[in-house]
Parts: structure tokens; sequence; C-alpha cells
């Protein structure tokens, strides 16, 4: 598997998960009127499932170190280590204390959601605001009534709506962001951001160059020259990073592309694209979401 360079690498690691990819927790309970507030994480095995796409399972690791506070509690430290070529192994750590169940694995549980947390993984939950859930005693403890998880669910997609982003498909990673609004819709959307939502921007574009074309009184235009294509094939979607130039040639932008797309090949001239300016905590990446392939036999 071809590794991404490390920007592309930050910018698919830190994308939205599916709903069913979270799990709910108790963090306050007011056991006399039986509410709690609920906080998201993302379950290991998506983290897991998450770096074996974007960089291949050979290509991370992680390891774990116990650590000894001056607290009453032991703790975990986890290291997660991705491959960057030409740069060896790049570490980051965080830790959790040992849980009151399983104390040690649940310790080891909750460093590598932490771990993962650094490298941007699940980041975006940290944009929610306070949920508060309906719950009910079992046992010593209290849980989240079940019926009170379609409200999480929907309070997670609400915030991604909020910041223009749509979650991956379960267990995925690679899923593209919502394709931008036009209309009123935009037009809404863009009266949200300046309350203090994020706007997409649009990619910056050279001067359009016609074409001649034979027969033709007005030829068709190009706005982008592919300079280079790549294919990102991962263990369940694949994706195309292109690499574009405007016709002056004094501006290249790389984007992403949903899917396979054998025609954007190096010289393939675009025409009616549509390419949005992402992002995502720090990190800011486009996608292209339209384009047209001018037939090349018109340029002649």
């Amino acid at each position: 598997m071809e590794q991404m360079g490390p920007r592309e690498i930050q910018a698919a690691l830190v994308m939205p998960f599916a709903p069913e990819d979270l799990e709910w927790r108790l963090q306050q309970v007011n056991k006399e009127k039986l509410w709690g507030i609920a906080v998201p994480y993302v379950t290991n095995r998506a983290i897991q499932s998450r770096l074996d796409e974007v960089v291949g399972p050979e290509n991370w690791r992680n390891e774990y170190r116990p650590w000894h506070g001056t607290k009453t509690k032991d703790a975990q430290l986890c290291g997660i280590s991705i491959w960057f070529e030409g740069r060896d192994w790049i570490t980051k750590w965080d830790g959790a204390e040992d849980s009151d169940i399983e104390p040690v694995k649940g310790g080891l549980s909750d460093s590598m959601k932490r771990a993962a947390v650094q490298w941007g993984i699940g980041r975006v939950l940290y944009s929610m605001d306070t949920v508060f859930v309906d719950v009910e005693q079992k046992g010593n403890s209290y849980v989240i009534r079940p019926s009170g998880r379609a409200k999480l669910d929907k309070a997670y997609l609400d915030t991604l709506e909020k910041l223009g982003l749509t979650p991956a498909k379960p267990g995925g990673v690679q899923s593209q962001l919502t394709p931008r609004q036009t209309g009123e819709a935009e037009k809404k959307q863009g009266a949200e951001n300046q309350s203090g939502g994020k706007k997409d921007q649009p990619a910056p574009g050279g001067k359009i160059r016609r074409l001649p074309v034979k027969g033709q009184e007005t030829p068709p235009a190009y706005e982008y020259r592919v300079a280079a294509a790549k294919e990102q094939k991962g263990m369940k979607s694949t994706n195309t990073m292109v690499s574009l130039v405007t016709p002056d040639g004094e501006k290249s932008i790389k984007a992403f592309v949903r899917g396979p797309h054998p025609e954007l090949k190096p010289d393939t001239l675009l025409t009616g694209t549509r390419l949005t300016l992402k992002q995502q905590d720090t990190v800011k990446f486009y996608v292209l979401e339209k384009f047209q392939v001018v037939e090349q036999e018109k340029a002649a």
C-alpha cells in the first residue's frame, strides 16, 4: 500500500465517524430526577479500522506503559506510532486511569482512545454541546435508557451538519464531506456560518481559458489541468488524490475525489469544476465535488 503524504494522512484521520462507531458514557447523573450528561467516545475497533485504512496495517503500531502517579489509581500510557516514509516512526502518547471494572483492561482501552485524539481521530467530538439523557438504575450503577440512543445520534449528526460534515460509513473511513449547498440552502448556511459556524470556501481559480473547437463559435472553457493523479485504496473504499493546475500555471491545488477516476490522468483538462475548501480542527483540504472532462481532440 502506497502511503499518502503527511497532510493527506492527517486530513483522512480526522474525518468524522459514523454514529454506529461511537459509544456514550454517563459523565454525571442526577439520581433523584433520573437524568444524566452523556459524552461520546470512538470505539477502539473503529480507531484500529481507521488506522488500517489510512496508513495500512503495517504502517502503524501501539504500545503501552504502566504509570504510577500520586493518585490512588494507577494509570496506563498508550503511544500510537505511524510510519512516515523518510521520517521514521512518529509516536504520540496519552494516558488514562485504570477503570473500576477490569481496571487494567479499561485503562488500556481508554488510553488508546486518548492517544488517537492526539492524531486527530475523533477530535471533532470535542465540538459537541452538552447532551442530557434519561437514565435508569441497573444494579448499583446507572445507565442510559435504550430509547436515548436515537437522541444521542441526532445530537452528533446535528453537530456535524453545523460544521458542514457528514460521517463515514460504519466501520469505514473515507466518507467524503457534504456537497456544498446551492441557492437558498447555501444562503441559509452562510447566515449560520456568520453567526459562529464554519464556512466552506471555494478553491482559488485561475482565468478560464477557452480552447478552439472546430465547428463551434464558442469554444468550451477549461478551469484546471490535471498535473498528477493517484488512487488511494483502503480496505473498504477507494479515493483519488489529484493535483490541479490553473491555466496560467500560477496556482496548484491538491484535492480528494471520492471513488476511482481513471479518466483523471495527467494533462486532462477539466471544466464545470466545483472545489470546496474544508476545514476540520487545524486541517484544511479541498474536495473536488463536480467536474467535466474536456475532450482532448477539441483542444486541437
